[in-house]
């Protein structure tokens, strides 16, 4: 399936959008195809990378991708559950957890459409 805009080359690249793609490469070795798509507007794939980073600092690295990947599932979005799985493994998760992350995702997904299906109103609180 093609991209619905033009994917934006290294080559293309110039000023702010350059400088984020060799940070990119540096940290990837490759500029992934999401944010060549995303290539026409530097500024937001800027705060999306400043967002990551600030998100979970306190949760390793292993268990923000697993998170990453079970809320990708959820979403149904195949790119990023790919993406995730990929640095999760990286990040030293095994093979079980991630399964084990698809799962918890899948249980989640069937408890939500139940719930919101009925308007179930929480009776478990904080």
């Amino acid at each position: 399936m093609e991209a619905a805009v033009k994917l934006v080359s290294e080559k293309e690249a110039s000023g702010k959008l350059a400088t984020i793609y060799a940070s990119l490469k540096k940290e990837l070795g490759f500029v992934p195809n999401t944010f060549r798509a995303m290539g026409h507007t530097p500024d937001f794939i800027q705060a999306l990378l400043r967002l990551d980073q600030a998100s979970a600092p306190n949760i390793p690295e292993k268990y923000k991708q697993l998170i990453c990947l079970a809320v990708s599932a959820a979403n149904g979005c195949t790119y990023c559950v790919y993406a995730h799985s990929a640095i999760a493994k990286k990040a030293g998760a095994s093979d079980q957890e991630i399964g084990e992350a698809l799962a918890v995702a899948a249980m989640m997904s069937a408890f939500n459409t139940f719930n919101k299906a009925l308007g179930m109103e929480p009776d478990i609180k904080p």
